[in-house]
């Protein structure tokens, strides 16, 4: 089941048609991609696209699940190589502008080590008052 603050962010920043369009589903699972060519969609979501980035931002979750979590993930940049590298955020209301912002940061930072990869980060949007059993359940 996708979060309840999660879906209303997505009904209340995005058109309906762009929603029901673009998301897949595959056995219950739910998944939503935009690229750098959504310009538009992203920064209606607060991500501003420019010439580094993002490559990809992905809206997933489960509906066949009765845990509300859902998350984001975005590649921000692989100029540096592939795969992207940057963690995981848990928290009940993180934004998919929250999560570019830090994948930003990750991509800045491996090429600032010249480490051969680009920069992602992924963002978990579970309640915060979760048990220690459901975050394993969650991250699973």
């Amino acid at each position: 089941m996708i979060p309840a603050g999660m879906e209303a962010y997505l009904m209340e920043n995005l058109p309906e048609a762009a929603i029901l369009n673009r998301t897949t589903k595959e056995n219950g699972k739910c998944c939503l991609e935009f690229g750098f060519m959504d310009e538009l969609l992203l920064s209606r979501i607060g991500i501003n696209c420019d010439r580094l980035g993002p490559r990809l931002v992905a809206w997933v979750w489960d509906e066949t699940t009765s845990l509300e979590v859902g998350g984001y993930l975005v590649v921000d940049n692989l100029a540096m190589g592939s795969p992207s590298m940057g963690g995981i955020r848990m928290q009940p209301d993180i934004s998919p502008a929250d999560i570019h912002n830090l994948a930003r940061g990750m991509t800045l930072k491996n090429a600032a080590a010249g480490l051969p990869y680009g920069g992602g980060k992924a963002g978990i949007v579970a309640e915060s008052d979760t048990s220690p059993e459901e975050h394993t359940e969650i991250v699973r």
